[in-house]
């Protein structure tokens, strides 16, 4: 058996539930948290904040949340369960204690400007009044709105995929890295250029259920009705805000372009999710899912 398939079989609803099983037997009266992937990295934090005696229980992925959900909703109504997932380009779901971003995933939520605003005051102790503080907010939002006409065509292509799946109950026949395609990108903190269009992106992805222009038209008005930062895909938004922040650490230490004292903050890629958790974005609709459910 292949790792993958391992790892498939222990974050399965089955085990799940299972682990669930073993919890509430000594801990009925707690809280349990059903999650994708590392998403609890996010949410452990704030869930706290409303409840501390939680347990959480890893799915794997979206499906296998869902899944968990009708098994132990319909089995044991009475406990005390919540279950979170990303919106993604989904068809939007509404459960009782289900909690569905806000944006594309929750990566999304680490990659405002609100968000850097606070890693340069805690992480590079940096007044709101200082040059450094304002030149680095200002190169942010020039080279984010330019990773997001970069990286627009392919959203757009991709959400139009979801749709045209789900219309015609079938698949997009896609699979994406957590990485924004090389090929397609320059990434340069001077400036973010883009060279690829639709074909390139059909002859990437050859086994994709397929994309016209005339799609991308149809979908254009609904896609961009919503802010980018929130709207393109969380783990594409992620890698560009470790980039901005990485070329920050690397300015200070180094170029002093825009920060001019050096720094000993670091970031680990591999837990960027919980070493960037406090600074990154609460909603609303989070806060009221937690006050009523948690």
């Amino acid at each position: 058996m292949q790792p993958k398939e391992l790892l498939q079989q222990t974050q399965s609803p089955q085990v799940a539930f299972h682990r669930f099983i073993l919890l509430h037997r000594k801990h009925k009266t707690d809280l349990f948290c059903f999650f994708e992937g590392s998403d609890s990295q996010y949410y452990f934090p704030r869930i706290n904040n409303y409840n501390e005696n939680n347990h959480t229980i890893v799915c794997g992925n979206k499906k296998s949340v869902l899944e968990s959900y009708e098994i132990i909703k319909k089995k044991y109504p009475i406990y005390k369960t919540v279950f979170f997932i990303d919106s993604d380009f989904d068809d939007p779901i509404q459960k009782k204690d289900l909690y569905v971003t806000f944006g594309y995933s929750i990566e999304n939520f680490y990659c405002t400007v609100d968000v850097l605003s606070r890693i340069l005051k805690n992480e590079f102790f940096l007044k709101i009044s200082d040059k450094e503080y304002l030149d680095a907010i200002n190169t942010f939002n020039k080279r984010q709105q330019e990773f997001h006409d970069a990286t627009s065509l392919f959203n757009l292509w991709y959400y139009s995929a979801k749709l045209k799946a789900r219309n015609n109950s079938t698949i997009v026949k896609a699979c994406l890295n957590d990485i924004f395609i090389k090929e397609f990108i320059q990434f340069k903190f001077d400036s973010i250029t883009w060279n690829y269009t639709l074909n390139d992106i059909k002859i990437k992805f050859p086994e994709a259920i397929d994309i016209s222009e005339e799609d991308l038209n149809a979908n254009r008005t609904d896609f961009y009705s919503k802010d980018p930062v929130f709207r393109f895909r969380g783990k594409y938004q992620f890698e560009f805000m470790l980039k901005f922040i990485n070329y920050l650490i690397n300015d200070a230490n180094n170029a002093k372009t825009i920060l001019k004292k050096k720094t000993k903050f670091k970031i680990d890629t591999a837990i960027a999710l919980s070493q960037l958790s406090q600074y990154a974005e609460t909603t609303k609709c989070l806060k009221d899912f937690l006050n009523i459910c948690a």
